[in-house]
């Protein structure tokens, strides 16, 4: 009687259940009987009728469950062939996906490296100038300046551009002869002549662009042979006459405000393919002007900005400025146009650059771009090439009804 029972549950088992495909069905049905036997003992006859549906003898039967066997074996193979190559092509995305992390996760230890070095240069520079700020003489003892207190103020406003001075430098060729005491001089010089100039007009406001390259630094092997100094000690120095410009010219106007950008001479990188832009030693002036004229309530270092661009507004118009080294002066009134009209949602009237050592204007919709001169005045490199500019510095007035009123270009000797 159980063997009866274990038959009848096997007959069963024969039927097509709910949830199964007709290839299913067929496979564990043929499987059954010639692979895990569970179905051994049930006749073929009588299974043949049930995957095939019709009746055959007990004979052709197996004969055609072996066939069917074969062509569900050659689809296994088949299936599984395609699962491999399924599964090596989710483990090569995975080894790419890998890869790129691994990449992303290297690139990211390299920036913070970088990171981490410019900040200790910067934290070792900051220590070595509040250490000389301390010992520094008064802020009148290397800038020679007669300028007089303004004391009759009008509403308009002045720009002064500093450019170009590459403290450091060393030349004496056909055109030119430069070094750190000529640019002393040339500075007082300048300083004189503009506050000449701010007096005239009744100046209530002056804006101060740094528009950098204040040092000539160690970027390129030319400038390392024709440097005095070390970048370190050009920095400083120059900062200190820079501070000392400021003050003098302060004196002449009710209100000073200082700008600053960082040029390409003073990168911490001498290759400029691996050099980061914003990695530059010059970034730290602003941060020893305030320092340096903190005592004086009339002088105002305005904070860097998130990239190199100086934005000043004097008398309601809007001035850009930038170094000049990613610029061209015919390209940039369009674009530093569009740019500007983006980020702040203003529309720009003149364009202050400088890099290029030698002055040149430009006017398109309107804007005008101007190159502004250099205080070193022609290199070696220039003076072989026959490229001479005088020496200069660049002054504007403006007013409220004109906007740039007046434009002095301050020759030195």
């Amino acid at each position: 009687m159980a063997h009866q029972a274990r038959r009848t549950v096997r007959v069963l088992d024969i039927s097509k259940r709910s949830n199964e495909s007709d290839f299913d069905y067929h496979k564990r049905i043929i499987y059954g009987k010639l692979v895990d036997k569970t179905l051994g003992d049930i006749d073929y006859a009588e299974l043949a009728e049930a995957v095939y549906g019709q009746p055959y003898s007990s004979d052709v039967a197996r004969r055609m469950f072996y066939g069917s066997k074969k062509t569900l074996d050659a689809i296994e193979a088949t299936q599984l062939r395609s699962a491999d190559k399924n599964i090596l092509s989710e483990l090569e995305e995975k080894r790419a996906e890998l890869q790129k992390e691994r990449q992303r996760l290297s690139d990211q230890r390299r920036e913070s490296n970088k990171r981490v070095a410019f900040d200790a240069r910067w934290e070792n520079l900051q220590d070595t100038l509040k250490e000389s700020i301390d010992g520094l003489r008064d802020l009148d003892s290397v800038v020679s300046c007669n300028a007089a207190c303004g004391d009759d103020f009008s509403n308009t406003e002045a720009v002064m551009v500093f450019s170009d001075w590459h403290f450091g430098m060393t030349t004496d060729n056909a055109f030119n002869t430069y070094n750190t005491e000529i640019c002393q001089k040339r500075v007082s010089q300048v300083v004189n002549e503009a506050s000449k100039r701010i007096l005239l007009n009744k100046c209530r406001k002056l804006h101060i662009v740094v528009l950098g390259d204040l040092i000539h630094g160690n970027c390129h092997v030319s400038a390392r042979v024709a440097a005095e100094e070390l970048a370190a000690d050009q920095l400083m120095h120059a900062s200190e006459i820079l501070a000392q410009a400021i003050y003098c010219l302060s004196k002449c106007v009710d209100e000073t405000y200082v700008y600053t950008t960082y040029g390409n001479h003073a990168r911490s990188i001498q290759n400029k393919a691996d050099s980061v832009h914003r990695d530059n030693m010059e970034r730290i002036v602003p941060w020893f002007l305030e320092w340096r004229l903190k005592e004086y309530s009339n002088i105002f270092v305005v904070p860097e900005g998130k990239d190199e661009f100086i934005f000043v507004n004097a008398c309601g118009h809007d001035i850009c400025a930038a170094h000049g080294d990613l610029d061209s002066v015919k390209n940039s009134p369009k674009l530093l146009t569009m740019l500007f009209n983006k980020r702040y949602g203003k529309d720009i009237e003149y364009i202050l650059l400088g890099d290029k050592h030698h002055r040149e204007s430009f006017e398109e919709l309107g804007v005008t771009a101007t190159i502004c001169g250099a205080l070193c005045g022609a290199d070696d490199y220039a003076s072989e090439r026959r490229l001479y500019s005088q020496p200069s510095q660049q002054l504007l007035i403006v007013t409220p009804e004109n906007g740039v009123d007046a434009e002095y270009r301050l020759k030195c000797n």
